[in-house]
């Protein structure tokens, strides 16, 4: 009987069970219901979700490894927006699905029952308005917000934190929080007006009320403005944030604090800040930096106790990865107090000890050479630059001036090495003998020391590796018979350029040697037009001299080697007292030639330190040590003129005019002396450069339209009025070639000469000893009927073919082929942009129907527009015919219409050739046959007619081997902004 009562108990509770489960149903909203599914919500899926939240964010905060080269991220998360940045590590996915599965499941949509005698109250209506019941809902929302923006979804984050300030205006500070996340959201995206925008709007007594929300909000506002133009504004909100944090984090913005006070000078300040972000629990890097940082804002009376605590530091195992950046810091002491000497020894044992090529070696390496720069020891400088520009990041401030001085020193380096061996050789040839073989014995001891400490490094890392090897075969004893030998290359077992780290490293010790290179051919050359006057000479004499002459020498020869081989060797091994006594200047005439190095290297050092850097103040030092050591150097007047010009663009018009009275004291009869006479001689400097211009706009005219005589008289007039003019390269250049039409080939050939002996590095110099070579190699010039046509269609088009000049070229002239149009245009004369809306806008008026295809493309300072959609030649010809009839297009005279079939020009594009191989075969076969319908180079007053165009007779070469020496030209055309460069330059051969 009992038992049947407790079945009946157990039936009845179940009953009610699933009573009041019926009644919690998401299809009922009773306050029971609301109740049940918050409290479903909030224990069992929503907090799996924030455990894993709190727990993947602690991780984030405590591993992440900052940047301390570069301002902190006032969160890891918000490193995320940088690719560049180290990235955190931690996924908060795990709590989206979690937030995501809640609202699914748990949201209460429907309306409550209407209570009758409500509908006037306005808290009831704004109840009734809710999108949501579900009391604890809003926590799951912001949850996923926040879980977005930790992984780096800015965007989705932002989206979902404007949707709860949409949908929840019932709980202000839910709303305000999530306006402060969507502010970080757009922060993190780079919308920083919208960011401003919210953050401005927040209440304060929203603030007020709850520290949470003012964490977050200071927290926030430091992100913004460590950012911003202003970042000093970020220091009051960063200072509330550091002292409301925790654990890493505090550590974090408190040094975050440092470096905006460090920024603002505030020295003593940034050092106490340094310190609080150094503590017992903080990471020891992060401990390590900051002690660093330290150094670096001293304002102590005495270093010396810094520099004994540095270096204590430097005797702990655990520090033997961090000496580097301790020695770095002892320097920076060193640095604070003026002493460059110790400065400069620890900045060398930092890189001397740096055991990793990263961010802290770049930092010591920048210190080091910017320390040599300032002691004008550029040859010393200059590895440092060199090593330190590729490990720098992208972002790191000021990398494309430090880009600028690394690629200056590389040209500086070379005339600083020849002042300092110079110096030193004559310094010793000045010593008595017994002195300088004390000194020569002592570098060669030196020498020696180097050479067996570098063995003795290189025996203990082959023993280490030894014993290495030997370890891992124990290790693997049990096995080692039956598994093959593998070789690891790479620590990634990767291909050489498919490793990052070994082909960083490559690029490294490549900079280290050589400097920081672009990728080009002859790289290794500072004139990459290097050319040699003896290649313009015949070559059948040339090769009779060297004949002879190498016979009339071999037999002084035989009998000198063997009495100079032994003292050859001697004078080349550097171990010996002969190799430098060899070098040491003993005659007058060979000190006057080390002195002479000398004064030469001081007087470019100077000139490049002010072109090329605007260095005023270090260039005005190089050329004062040059006129107190060589009063009566041959460079005083260049350097009187360019000390006059320097002080007077910086403004110092006393130092100016000194130089001035100067030069028209010392040198009054030279053309300086002789404009500066004139009171106005600093405005015609001025519009010196707009005169020349326009003179040259003038000569390149009446070039163009046969006038040779203007050329020549106009270059005459420039060589006297402006004989240092940076733009007589071009005006020698069309004076020459105004000589080709003449049928002058010596006028040709001298000025050609003169202009390569005047300017050997110009950009017109690898074109000018091209035509010098090709006169050289036997071709001679052949008169054309004009200037009309020449160098613009000898630029090929595409830089990367490698044919053969040699190899013939064929093309099809088949007129029903499809065509196209192009229009071409020198891109220093022709606006692209404006000749492509034209013809756009020609199409669109002409063309009800047909539709055309227009494609820029450019090769160097030659400019196309394609025109495409002509199936054949007859459809090309009536667009031309339209062009010109209607009048609505009207090309500039600079552009020129060039009709050819499409697998012309795309065999053009692939073999590198030029317009000018396409003309001389069109001219070839119109020799043979007449040419009816074959498209060329067209003449606007009858586009039917291919042969309508100027005479193709004045080619630059006229056999079918193409232009000759142009593919060492080709590529580095004259580029200077100039009105054309269209020229008249043939060459044939014999």
């Amino acid at each position: 009987m009992g038992r049947i009562r407790l079945e009946q108990v157990i039936i009845v509770a179940l009953i009610a069970m699933l009573t009041v489960l019926s009644g919690c149903s998401l299809r009922k909203n009773t306050a029971a219901t609301r109740k049940y599914q918050a409290f479903i919500t909030r224990y069992n899926i929503y907090y799996n979700g924030d455990e894993h939240y709190k727990e993947t964010l602690k991780q984030m905060e405590t591993n992440y490894e900052d940047d301390y080269s570069q301002l902190l991220f006032a969160h890891p998360a918000d490193a995320r927006r940088d690719e560049s940045a180290p990235q955190p590590s931690g996924d908060f996915t795990r709590s989206i699905e979690k937030a995501q599965k809640a609202i699914q499941l748990r949201s209460i949509k429907k309306k409550p029952a209407k209570k009758a005698g409500k509908s006037s109250d306005p808290a009831y209506k704004a109840w009734m308005k809710r999108d949501e019941y579900n009391p604890f809902l809003h926590n799951a929302w912001m949850m996923m917000g926040r879980s977005q923006y930790n992984n780096g979804d800015f965007l989705g984050a932002a989206a979902t934190f404007y949707y709860i300030t949409r949908h929840f205006s019932w709980l202000p500070a839910t709303v305000t929080e999530a306006r402060i996340w969507q502010a970080r959201s757009y922060l993190s995206m780079g919308w920083d007006f919208e960011a401003e925008n919210i953050l401005e709007k927040i209440p304060e007594k929203e603030l007020e009320a709850n520290s949470q929300l003012r964490n977050l909000y200071n927290l926030v506002q430091s992100a913004y403005w460590s950012r911003s133009a202003n970042p000093s504004k970020a220091i009051p909100y960063l200072e509330q944030s550091a002292r409301s944090a925790k654990g890493s984090q505090k550590s974090r913005l408190n040094f975050m604090l440092g470096q905006l006070y460090q920024r603002e000078g505030q020295n003593s300040k940034a050092y106490e800040a340094y310190k609080r972000s150094s503590t017992a629990s903080s990471p020891y890097r992060t401990q390590i930096n900051a002690r660093i940082r330290q150094s670096e804002v001293y304002s102590g009376a005495s270093i010396e106790p810094e520099v004994k605590a540095l270096r204590r530091m430097t005797r702990y195992d655990r520090n033997k990865d961090y000496l580097d950046q301790i020695y770095y810091a002892i320097g920076n002491l060193y640095l604070s107090r003026r002493d460059t000497a110790n400065a400069i020894e620890n900045y060398c044992l930092a890189a001397e000890k740096s055991t990793r090529n990263g961010i802290e070696k770049a930092i010591d390496q920048l210190a080091l050479g910017r320390l040599y720069f300032e002691t004008h020891r550029y040859d010393l400088a200059q590895p440092c630059y060199s090593q330190a520009v590729p490990m720098l990041p992208q972002s790191y401030p000021g990398l494309d001036s430090i880009k600028r001085r690394s690629d200056v020193l590389d040209e500086l380096a070379v005339y600083s090495q020849n002042v300092t061996l110079n110096d030193s050789l004559l310094r010793l040839s000045e010593m008595d003998s017994v002195q300088r073989l004390k000194i020569i014995d002592r570098i060669i001891d030196d020498l020696k020391k180097a050479e067996a400490e570098e063995a003795e490094r290189q025996r203990r890392e082959e023993y280490l590796a030894e014993q290495q090897a030997n370890g891992t075969q124990m290790q693997n004893t049990g096995n080692a018979a039956s598994a093959p030998a593998t070789f690891m290359i790479n620590n990634d077992d990767s291909w050489y350029f498919y490793n990052t780290a070994t082909r960083n490293a490559g690029r490294t010790e490549f900079q280290k040697r050589w400097g920081a290179r672009k990728l080009e051919d002859d790289w290794r050359r500072r004139n990459k037009a290097s050319f040699s006057f003896d290649e313009f000479e015949n070559t059948e004499e040339s090769a009779d001299t060297e004949a002879s002459d190498s016979l009339e020498d071999s037999d002084a020869t035989d009998t000198s080697a063997e009495d100079s081989e032994k003292d050859a060797q001697l004078a080349s091994d550097p171990h010996n007292r002969e190799y430098y006594l060899k070098q040491i200047p003993s005659t007058p005439e060979e000190k006057q030639t080390a002195a002479d190095v000398v004064q030469e290297g001081l007087y470019n050092i100077g000139l490049i330190l002010k072109d090329q850097l605007e260095d005023y103040d270090a260039a005005a030092i190089d050329w004062d040590d040059l006129m107190k050591r060589y009063p009566d150097n041959i460079y005083r007047l260049d350097v009187y003129y360019n000390m006059y010009m320097m002080y007077t663009r910086d403004g110092r018009h006393n130092l100016a005019e000194h130089y001035r009275a100067l030069i028209l004291k010392e040198f009054p009869d030279s053309k300086y002396a002789v404009a500066m006479r004139d009171p106005a001689y600093i405005d015609n400097l001025r519009r010196m450069h707009a005169e020349q211009e326009s003179l040259y706009e003038k000569a390149y005219d009446a070039y163009l339209n046969n006038r040779n005589d203007e050329v020549h008289a106009a270059y005459r007039d420039m060589m006297h009025r402006y004989p240092l003019s940076k733009i007589m390269p071009k005006f020698m250049f069309i004076d020459a070639l105004s000589y080709v039409t003449e049928n002058k080939p010596e006028e040709f050939r001298s000025t050609l000469k003169e202009l390569l002996e005047r300017y050997p590095e110009t950009d017109i110099t690898p074109l000018a000893s091209a035509y010098l070579k090709a006169l050289a190699q036997g071709r001679k010039l052949h008169a054309g009927n004009a200037n009309t046509r020449g160098m613009l269609w000898d630029l090929r088009l595409g830089n990367d073919s490698v044919f053969n000049e040699n190899d013939s070229i064929t093309f099809d002239l088949n007129p029903d082929v499809p065509q196209l149009l192009v229009l071409v245009y020198p891109t220093d004369v022709v606006n692209a942009n404006q000749l492509l809306y034209d013809v756009a806008y020609h199409n669109f008026s002409a063309f009800v129907v047909r539709d055309f295809d227009l494609e820029q493309m450019n090769f160097g300072r030659l400019g196309l527009l394609l025109i495409k959609g002509f199936a054949n030649f007859e459809e090309l010809a009536h667009y031309r015919k339209v062009m010109d009839e209607e009048g609505r297009l009207t090309l500039p005279p600079e552009v020129r219409p060039v009709m050819i079939s499409v697998e012309n020009f795309d065999k053009l594009i692939r073999q590198g050739r030029s317009f000018e191989d396409y003309f001389r075969y069109v001219d070839s076969k119109a020799e043979e046959e007449p040419v009816t319908a074959s498209p060329g180079l067209t003449d606007s007053s009858d586009a039917q007619v291919p042969d309508d165009r100027p005479e193709t007779d004045d080619a630059p070469v006229d056999d079918a081997s193409g232009t000759p020496g142009r593919d060492e030209s080709y590529d580095t055309f004259p580029q200077p902004a100039e009105p054309a460069t269209d020229s008249e330059s043939s060459i044939q051969s014999e």
